[in-house]
């Protein structure tokens, strides 16, 4: 069987996104002097350059690899593919000889896709031997810190390590386990749990996941806890362009059976959010526009289901009132399809 080489997948995409971004620069230096009509020029090159690239990676993605199947439904995120890549190469090339695998940090604002793609790692570095076992525990402050004393904390910790180990422990937030002035010292047992959690790094096992704010989790990085020099891979997680919030929308109404009507597009959807939502709004969400978008637009697709109901006068159709013993459930293409005026009410009434 022939033999994938990634690197030259990424390479390509590399190109492919070089290539958008040069053309988007030549718009620019031809536009006609508007200002507005090349600001829309630009971001309509560099549209069509985002979904290309994710077209090319899908395309040129093994079907019979796991791991390129699972990186190829992370939408955007380079970096994280290619560390992931990266440490299926040093793997391979250290067969004989497996070193113990880096601690991660990701970093980024909140709704980014930290902790989603911690959880879609899991099975990839299993995969790829980065960790013996599938285990995943995710964890926060109030799963390790017991109030009462620091010998419960201690032991909360012990079995939470204990369960992932092997595996991957996913901690979100580590730092609220730091002294804070506004909790009582006597209650404030986080940083017994910390330091519990740092005699376990050095073995690898459970490989260890933390996410948050990049300035606050360098505290703990920078800390005499023990976290120093463990977390060498350092992901930044940028925040997703309306295209990228825009594929992960059209993602999950396939998740959820939902087919899309005519005229929603990735590029349609992509400039409807651009349009009509402002960008300090967009920063506070993210990647949660697409789930507080699909909210949105299954509410409306009952809407107007529930009129057409009414004018004709029926509550239910008789398909639904027959039981299940006599007939399969029966859905009408109405009830599965999601028109653009349903993308657009749901937008307007705020998602």
């Amino acid at each position: 069987m022939k033999k994938v080489d990634f690197y030259s997948n990424a390479a390509v995409i590399s190109q492919v996104r070089k290539a958008g971004a040069e053309e988007a620069a030549r718009n620019l230096g031809e536009g006609t002097g508007d200002e507005s009509s090349l600001s829309y020029g630009v971001r309509a090159a560099i549209r069509d350059e985002e979904e290309e690239a994710q077209l090319i990676e899908e395309a040129i993605c093994p079907p019979d690899d796991d791991v390129e199947v699972a990186l190829s439904k992370i939408v955007g995120l380079e970096a994280v593919k290619n560390q992931v890549r990266g440490l299926r190469r040093t793997l391979e090339l250290e067969s004989s000889n497996r070193i113990v695998p880096r601690h991660m940090a990701f970093v980024g604002n909140p709704g980014v896709g930290k902790s989603t793609v911690a959880r879609m790692l899991v099975p990839i570095l299993y995969k790829i031997g980065a960790v013996k076992t599938p285990n995943f525990v995710e964890a926060c402050r109030d799963d390790f810190v017991d109030k009462k004393s620091e010998v419960r904390t201690i032991m909360k910790t012990r079995k939470i390590l204990e369960k992932a180990s092997g595996g991957v422990l996913y901690i979100d937030e580590p730092y609220t386990m730091l002294p804070s002035t506004g909790r009582s010292r006597l209650r404030d047992h986080g940083a017994v749990a910390l330091r519990e959690i740092a005699r376990s790094l050095p073995s690898g096992s459970p490989l260890v996941i933390m996410t948050g704010d990049s300035s606050e989790l360098q505290k703990i990085l920078s800390s005499d806890i023990g976290f120093k020099s463990h977390f060498l891979t350092r992901i930044e997680f940028p925040d997703p362009s309306p295209s990228q919030v825009a594929r992960m929308f059209m993602a999950k109404l396939s998740q959820k059976g939902l087919v899309a009507g005519e005229g929603l597009t990735v590029g349609y959807l992509s400039e409807l959010i651009e349009n009509n939502t402002d960008e300090d709004w967009r920063m506070d969400r993210n990647g949660r526009m697409s789930d507080l978008l699909l909210h949105g637009v299954r509410a409306e697709m009952r809407k107007r289901l529930q009129t057409q109901d009414a004018v004709s006068g029926l509550s239910t159709s008789p398909m639904k009132l027959m039981s299940a013993a006599q007939r399969m459930p029966s859905f009408t293409p109405e009830e599965v399809l999601v028109t653009v005026e349903d993308v657009q009410n749901a937008i307007v009434n705020g998602m």
